[in-house]
């Protein structure tokens, strides 16, 4: 009987489980297409590459999307086997609480075993693929990458200050070359113009200064060429972020940033929610089981309600505990697993109290 009530409860699960999931992905989904509509009109993306670039979005969006589906099909499942008195016939042929609500837990263990396999073997692959379309999006028309009035580094260790960006034109450049020893060359130019592999710089002047800070070389020119090669250079794109590793990738990353002497408090808080987020299902049903009891009687309404609630509780931590991390308010690891160290106290607590009824 008792191998019968495990298959049960879980394939009772899977319907909601699923459609909770593919409901939540169509709103990311959404979502996620709705930030790609400036790239659209500015870069003139075609079906195909925007269908590619939700498809890459689709693994990290899906670990975001478990724990949701799961929570609601965990509520609206035990509303339903409450309501029907299903629960109530069992605690009556003997079976314990606490032994009917187990395969809800260990279906939470195993959602967040895949969830896991999903964020460390998949997702990096599918963000690293993702931030390379992107590049070569911007490769083709790189004056959206320019903001300004205001400093933004390039590639060959130059330095650019626009005033005004309209299209693939810029207006009153500033140029500061660091690629030679002593103090920069500077380049002034009226407008750059991007001309598929290179700015061409029109009506500017060169000015070149001696190890003392001394000019001793200014030319104007009515054109000049300026090679800015726009590959997957980190200096120019920054380094692979820690989405777009692996854990131990990651953990390796961070090591050498941290001998450098730089601040990873940020860097060491993606590290370890790569191991909280996907854990987050098996947490947030801690919780979604007792609550589920407690508010099965009021009907379907009300558990979809709660498991909303339960979520948005949830990333309202998770995102407080992330920036708190980031700053240096918080440990790293604390500021990662805050939101499942709550949930489960809590849930836990709640379990018990409802078993012992």
């Amino acid at each position: 009987m008792i191998r019968i009530l495990d298959r049960y409860v879980l394939a009772e699960l899977l319907k909601p489980f699923l459609a909770g999931i593919g409901a939540f992905l169509v709103v990311m989904l959404s979502n996620t297409l709705y930030l790609y509509i400036g790239w659209i009109v500015e870069h003139g993306l075609s079906a195909a590459t925007v269908g590619k670039l939700l498809l890459y979005s689709l693994p990290a969006i899906v670990v975001i999307t478990l724990p949701v589906g799961y929570v609601m099909a965990t509520m609206l499942v035990l509303g339903r086997l409450t309501r029907d008195s299903e629960v109530t016939a069992l605690r009556a042929s003997g079976v314990s609480l606490s032994r009917i609500i187990m395969p809800m837990l260990f279906g939470g263990i195993l959602v967040s075993y895949m969830a896991f396999e999903l964020n460390e073997r998949l997702v990096p692959w599918t963000n690293s693929e993702t931030v390379r379309m992107q590049r070569e999006i911007l490769k083709k028309t790189p004056a959206p990458l320019v903001k300004p009035n205001l400093f933004f580094a390039g590639t060959n260790n130059r330095y650019f200050y626009v005033d005004r960006v309209e299209k693939d034109v810029l207006n009153d450049v500033l140029i500061f070359d660091l690629s030679r020893s002593g103090f920069p060359q500077v380049i002034t130019a009226k407008k750059a113009i991007w001309d598929k592999t290179f700015w061409m710089l029109y009506d500017g002047m060169m000015r070149k200064f001696t190890d003392k800070g001394y000019l001793n070389y200014e030319a104007k020119f009515k054109r000049m060429e300026l090679q800015l090669d726009l590959s997957d250079n980190a200096d120019y794109f920054g380094p692979k972020s820690i989405q777009e590793q692996s854990s131990g990738e990651a953990f390796e990353a961070i090591k050498k940033l941290k001998e450098q002497g730089q601040n990873v408090n940020g860097m060491l808080v993606d590290y370890h929610i790569k191991f909280s987020l996907p854990l987050a299902t098996f947490f947030t049903s801690l919780l979604a089981v007792p609550m589920g009891i407690r508010f099965s009687k009021f009907g379907a309404f009300i558990g979809v309600a709660c498991s909303i609630f339960v979520i948005f509780i949830w990333y309202v931590l998770y995102s407080f505990g992330r920036s708190l991390g980031a700053s240096g308010t918080v440990m790293p690891l604390l500021a990662a697993w805050n939101q499942n160290i709550i949930f489960g106290l809590i849930g836990t607590a709640w379990l018990v109290g409802i078993n012992r009824r």
